[in-house]
């Protein structure tokens, strides 16, 4: 048994290597992480994980789904990776299946193998914004966002509602939800902030009108989701042409690279997609509480400001986890941003509390593309990760 800042880990000998490596999330033997209810729930099924391949690997591709009842849930070609789900009564034998023991007692990932992730649980984070960031400037010098795509990536989208029945263009459900509607509201609300209209309000309040929307639901009706639903989201919006996909979600970061953000680096640079991703609202647990996939290197990571450009106080900061790298990237309002209320609240548009930061809706005027490698040794206490893209830093 061990402590890792506040989480308690118990991490077999056996098992120790390969988390030094990076091959083996930490965060499988993570008490903390473990015993969080959503996380329990989501895996009461069977236990949950992103297996990654080198190149095709079929011959360990076969071996794992032939453990027991394993079961492959989702395949992310961006990731070379399977989102698997084994039973209980089989977790040994899926073990086998994806690790080799040595002679000196450590074990090593099996031929084939290139990592092993936790599939976890990430949840939703949530009008004088305007001029505090420019808005006005750039609707007069005419950047309205036409020509942009945008993809919501959240609890969905309401596409009935005034601000955005004439922007939504495309949606998906990835969650374990029914359909695509959102029955949360945070959906809606970060998408009037990135494209809605106006036509609520007499265009008092909108976003980019002219940018279009696509609504990934990667969250349920809840507002929480699993990693391999945020990866797939992801995947389809990449698909789509997306040109700017927002993640106004997260969970606790760890040392190394979990596969969200391996997702967005690999994205961003091969597609030149820009991941706008909210900080998160764990400011008031203190430094280093820039919550995954914020943590990307390639992510535009947006702390939360008021109306006074002054830090809210559960805005998430920095420095990174594990290397002290500089997050969050910017920050942009994020205090009393008014927009569409929950399905369930007045028609009326009303300010909530912790809203997600306005960069989206900046980030389409003028266009730019984000960095496509920003990579830095990220050196912790567990040793150096090493592998293949698409993590080709150390974190």
């Amino acid at each position: 048994m061990q402590r890792t800042g506040d989480h308690t880990l118990v991490v077999p000998a056996d098992a120790r290597r390969l988390i030094a490596t990076g091959r083996l999330d930490q965060r499988l033997f993570d008490l903390d992480v473990l015993t969080d209810p959503r996380l329990r729930e989501s895996h009461r099924a069977g236990l949950k994980l992103i297996v990654q391949y080198e190149g095709s690997a079929r011959a360990a591709r076969a071996e794992v789904r032939a453990a027991g009842d394993t079961q492959v849930r989702r395949t992310f070609p961006s990731l070379d990776a399977d989102a698997i789900r084994t039973p209980q009564d089989d977790v040994a034998r899926v073990w086998e299946a994806l690790t080799d023991p040595r002679a000196n007692g450590f074990r090593a990932t099996a031929a084939g193998i290139e990592k092993v992730w936790l599939d976890g649980v990430r949840k939703a984070t949530l009008d004088r914004s305007v001029p505090q960031i420019g808005a006005d400037k750039a609707w007069q010098s005419g950047y309205d966002g036409t020509g942009v795509k945008i993809a919501v990536l959240d609890t969905g989208v309401d596409k009935t509602h005034d601000d955005l029945k004439t922007q939504v263009v495309a949606e998906k459900n990835f969650s374990a939800a029914a359909d695509a509607v959102d029955r949360v509201g945070h959906g809606t609300h970060v998408a009037s902030i990135a494209a809605g209209t106006g036509a609520k309000s007499g265009g008092r309040y909108k976003g980019r009108p002219g940018a279009k929307v696509i609504s990934g639901k990667v969250l349920d009706d809840e507002g929480y989701g699993d990693d391999s639903a945020v990866i797939a989201g992801m995947e389809w919006a990449a698909a789509e042409g997306a040109d700017v996909v927002n993640l106004s979600l997260g969970g606790p970061d760890s040392p190394g690279t979990d596969p969200l953000e391996a997702t967005v680096d690999r994205l961003s640079a091969e597609k030149g997609i820009l991941f706008a991703i909210a900080a998160g609202n764990e400011g008031e647990s203190g430094a280093s509480s820039v919550g995954s996939p914020g943590s990307a290197d390639a992510a535009l990571t947006v702390g939360a400001v008021d109306k006074d450009d002054k830090l809210a106080s559960f805005s998430s900061t920095g420095p990174r986890v594990g290397d002290g790298a500089v997050k969050p990237d910017v920050t942009a309002p994020g205090v009393a941003i008014t927009a569409p209320p929950p399905p369930a609240a007045s028609s009326t548009p009303a300010p909530a509390r912790r809203t997600p930061p306005r960069a989206t809706s900046r980030s389409t005027a003028p266009p730019w593309r984000p960095r496509t490698s920003r990579a830095r040794p990220r050196s912790s206490s567990s040793g150096t990760p090493t592998g293949s893209p698409p993590s080709s830093r150390a974190r």
